[in-house]
């Protein structure tokens, strides 16, 4: 999948809706606002309006994506919006942050299109990038209907979903605590029906 090219041809509303994904808002209305100095990683931030976001709510925050098209549109946003972030072009097999650094990571939809054997390089980058007691909230796919494994065909990008049993392998108890895996959907301008998604907190021991 071209992600840059996606974004240049304007093929991302499947993802992009216009405001912060109804998950991360709620998540802050039940945990609160973050305490003064926290610090935001919106892992494949796309558009950047979760970034946008985060920063509303009082956090510093990075952004990253691998498309620098769609950093730059996230930018504008950031600009109209009046908010300060750092947007960065990176991968999150190889996150451009400091070790130790985050107390929040944000990830809609970017883990579930790592390829399988790849996934753990993620889940050591949480390790390395996350605070004692930092979170990650993470989301995606959760089942692959036939009609899911045509639409990825035609469109291109690799889709592989959440299980509990992928979790726990790749973010094992003795470094992190895992959260209830909840079945949700994952909205977009053109895609009001939703991607059938699991939605789960991640905390680093």
């Amino acid at each position: 999948m071209d992600w840059n090219q996606a974004y240049e041809k304007g093929d991302f509303k499947n993802w992009d809706f216009g405001s912060a994904s109804p998950e991360l808002v709620s998540y802050l209305a039940v945990r609160g606002l973050p305490a003064p100095g926290s610090r935001a990683l919106d892992i494949g931030c796309g558009g950047g309006w979760d970034a946008i976001f985060l920063a509303q709510c009082g956090f510093a925050v990075t952004g990253v994506d691998v498309s620098p098209k769609a950093l730059s549109l996230a930018a504008m946003r950031a600009k109209k919006a009046g908010v300060s972030i750092r947007f960065r072009t990176g991968d999150a097999r190889n996150l451009p942050v400091e070790d130790l650094s985050i107390d929040f990571a944000n990830d809609r939809g970017c883990f579930h299109v790592i390829p399988r054997e790849e996934r753990h390089r993620y889940a050591e980058e949480i390790w390395r990038i996350l605070k004692p007691g930092g979170h990650l909230l993470l989301r995606g796919c959760r089942e692959m209907s036939p009609e899911m494994e045509e639409s990825m065909r035609r469109s291109s990008i690799p889709m592989s979903p959440i299980t509990e049993e992928i979790l726990d392998r790749l973010f094992p108890t003795e470094r992190f605590f895992r959260g209830p895996v909840l079945p949700i959907r994952l909205t977009g301008e053109d895609r009001p029906e939703g991607l059938p998604a699991h939605i789960v907190l991640i905390t680093k021991r």
